[in-house]
Parts: C-alpha cells; structure tokens; sequence
C-alpha cells in the first residue's frame, strides 16, 4: 500500500492541467445531402487543436438543396493565438466533405470563443 501512495504523489506532481482550452458556436451551412454526424464530425475532431464536437440544435433545412447546424466545438489552442486558430479552424471547415463529396459550403461564428480553461 505504501508502494501505491508513494507511486500515485509522484505520478500526481506530473499531471499539468491543460491551458487554453476554449469554447464557442459555429453555424455551418451544408450541402443538403451532406453526411455531418458520421463523416464529417470525423473529419472535424481530425483537425489539430480540436477536442470536442457537438450539434447545439438539430439540423435544419434553408432550402432544397441546403441545410444548417449550429455545433459547439471546444479546442485547445498553442500559442497561435485565438485569431489565428478561427481563421484557420474556419479555413479547414471550408474544405471538407463527406466520403459522398457533399461539403460544408460556409462557416460562420455565432458565439464569442469563451476561456474555459
């Protein structure tokens, strides 16, 4: 038992709390035919920084041949800076599509990135 408590205060000191992990809305606009949950939810937890992704509301169709989701994401961020990661998580989401070639046709921030380190 000694041996364990001994173990644990020396493996406890290692442990560092992340820093810079934040928090916001994005409302995406896709592709009517487009495949969020499986394919591209995939495809959005791949990018660097990027630890959670979750739909706020259901999906919705804003015409025939498109639809929109507003997803929370949280990431964590290097010393990049919150501006640059927006340009650059918005820049990714761009370019993605599902394994149908459907693709995410806009991005756009809905709520302010919130520190909840």
């Amino acid at each position: 038992m000694k041996d364990l408590l001994t173990n644990f205060r020396n493996y406890s000191k290692t442990i560092n709390e992340v820093k810079n992990r934040w928090q916001f809305n994005v409302l995406v606009r896709l592709e009517k035919d487009a495949n969020l949950y499986a394919d591209l939810f995939e495809k959005i937890r791949a990018i660097p920084g990027v630890t959670i992704v979750k739909t706020v509301a259901k999906q919705r169709n804003i015409s025939p041949t498109q639809k929109a989701a507003v997803l929370e994401i949280k990431c964590v961020i290097n010393n990049t800076g919150m501006i640059n990661y927006k340009n650059f998580l918005r820049s990714r989401l761009t370019k993605l599509k599902d394994d149908e070639g459907d693709r995410i046709l806009s991005v756009s921030y809905t709520t302010a990135p919130e520190d909840i380190s």
